[in-house]
């Protein structure tokens, strides 16, 4: 198959667990452009979090965040795509979440929002002493709902959770189902807007930008990668990944803590 375009996403896939990306992983993935293949960045995070990353690899393609609330140009922040969560829903989950005492982030277009007392915001703190101050996240703390831009909100996350916890949640603010929720990561909750997905956002880029999807290869460990999986020629898991997504694959490669993208890329494009 001649592939014209690979899709990754970056926690519990191309980065290891130490949140960091690989010489042999930045190797592999330069070679692919090398290659004329076009590489996207598919992440839960706020784009706002990719940008070191992606100028560290050398990906200039607009990033696809948020689980696709967003999608963003790198070089000039032209807004591709967005959609928003629904306004007054948006003022009333984070309210509930202040009362209980979430930790939880709010991403918008220019920030991240968090608690004063959030341990979450430590990963940001750590993030951004290590990047160069045109990287750095900016971050606001929030104590109220009304401190946000209300109406703008590209997504919602919660950390640490219970089952049941996410069961009172789920039906106490999306019995309309007004609302997309997915885990993105271990102990982690998403909320998005519905029918937002990375998937939705996948095939939004790919339908302006003329990709064949079919020719696309996209990498994935979680279940918010499954939507993007579906739809490509070539889905692959790593080792790591969620057993739902390991079905939805057609290969499963290596842990990303051993280079599993990297593997892949040489054993089934570069060869």
């Amino acid at each position: 198959m001649k592939f014209e375009c690979c899709v990754c996403d970056l926690d519990g896939t191309l980065l290891n667990s130490n949140m960091e990306i690989s010489e042999e992983s930045v190797k592999a993935i330069q070679q692919l452009q090398e290659c004329g293949i076009t590489v996207i960045l598919a992440t839960g995070r706020n784009d706002l979090y990719v940008k070191a990353l992606a100028k560290q690899i050398g990906v200039s393609a607009p990033i696809i965040s948020c689980n696709g609330s967003l999608i963003r140009e790198q070089s000039t922040g032209e807004v591709i795509y967005s959609r928003h969560l629904p306004c007054d829903h948006d003022r009333t989950m984070v309210e509930y979440c202040i009362r209980r005492g979430y930790d939880f982030t709010v991403s918008t277009y220019d920030c991240i929002y968090c608690r004063p007392d959030s341990k979450r915001v430590q990963l940001f703190h750590q993030y951004n002493n290590k990047v160069d101050p045109e990287f750095r996240v900016p971050l606001k703390e929030l104590t109220q709902a009304e401190e946000l831009p209300l109406g703008s909100l590209l997504k919602l996350f919660i950390w640490r959770l219970s089952a049941e916890q996410v069961r009172k949640f789920e039906g106490q603010h999306n019995r309309a189902g007004l609302l997309s929720i997915v885990s993105s990561e271990k102990d982690g909750l998403d909320i998005m807007p519905q029918g937002v997905s990375k998937g939705a956002a996948l095939q939004y880029f790919a339908n302006r930008q003329g990709i064949d999807l079919a020719h696309t290869m996209v990498f994935g460990d979680n279940y918010n990668d499954i939507s993007m999986m579906e739809l490509a020629g070539l889905p692959i898991a790593v080792a790591n990944a969620e057993q739902a997504v390991k079905q939805a694959a057609k290969y499963v490669t290596l842990s990303n803590d051993e280079d599993g993208v990297a593997h892949a890329i040489r054993k089934y494009i570069l060869t």
